[in-house]
């Protein structure tokens, strides 16, 4: 059976375990796995996995009797499904670190635990992405106090200490031979709900840091624009598109500067304002 401790998705754990299943049995079937789990609906796993369906409490403890999963494998499956079935990032946030705190004795679980956190803290902290660029930009070696005091809002020399260590344990930065950092083109390899997760959290923090350039910064050194618009769902995915497209223009424009000396953050913000007829729910 597939370990439940190596994933932050449910629905692909039961794909997995499903086809794992029918490998090793052919008259395997969604239909059987729902009559074990005493499903009366024959498709209902199927449809579990598909995402078409969630899981309710009562779903989750049949499945996990029907999987024979151990006590300690229940309680991470249990948390895992509440993670990925979470309706926003307050509970999502909370089910993860539930999902970081079940120990398990199983050979290489603390290290897959510790990796998942690391993935999880680059993608959510705003200014590891910043020090990265930096470390690209300058040749940097060991001068934390440069590189704190160079992140805006400054961070104090261990935070960029800290940021350093966390981004060489993640092989997104190496030493070369003469002590300088450089950054690789390695790229982590996290699961999507790590990742998602991640950039939530990430996405707040740079609106934070997007009032206070407002409120500290002269207005030529920060460009702060808004518009109201009256638009119609179709319109509004037609600006989703629009603003993908643009995002790709802006990248390419920055991965041709050869004198970037700075980082800058760009936030692309569309959301309502207003809720006729139940808009936002």
């Amino acid at each position: 059976m597939p370990d439940i401790f190596n994933y932050t998705g449910y629905r692909k754990f039961l794909a997995d375990y499903y086809f794992e299943q029918k490998a090793e049995n052919h008259a395997f079937s969604y239909q059987f796995l729902s009559n074990k789990a005493g499903f009366p609906n024959k498709g209902f796993i199927y449809n579990v996995i598909c995402g078409r369906k969630n899981l309710s409490k009562s779903s989750i403890i049949k499945l996990s009797h029907a999987i024979k999963l151990k006590t300690k494998e229940s309680d991470y499956f249990e948390n895992l499904v509440s993670f990925n079935q979470a309706k926003n990032l307050l509970e999502r946030n909370f089910y993860f670190d539930k999902l970081n705190e079940i120990k398990s004795t199983k050979k290489g679980i603390l290290k897959i635990r510790e990796t998942r956190k690391e993935q999880y803290e680059f993608y959510s902290k705003w200014y590891l992405s910043v020090i990265r660029s930096l470390i690209d930009m300058y040749n940097f070696k060991n001068d934390f106090n440069w590189l704190a005091k160079n992140v805006y809002p400054p961070l104090k020399p261990k935070e960029a200490k800290k940021a350093v260590t966390l981004l060489e344990k993640l092989d997104l930065i190496k030493k070369d031979q003469t002590g300088t950092y450089k950054i690789t083109d390695k790229t982590l390899n996290a699961g999507k709900e790590i990742v998602q997760l991640g950039l939530l959290n990430f996405q707040l923090q740079t609106l934070d840091l997007a009032r206070k350039a407002v409120q500290e910064l002269s207005k030529d050194k920060r460009h702060v624009s808004g518009l109201t618009l009256g638009i119609s769902k179709k319109t509004y995915d037609i600006l989703c598109k629009e603003i993908e497209s643009f995002q790709e223009k802006i990248l390419e424009l920055a991965e041709h500067d050869e004198q970037a000396d700075n980082v800058f953050q760009l936030n692309f913000c569309l959301f309502p304002v207003s809720n006729v007829n139940g808009a936002v729910k």
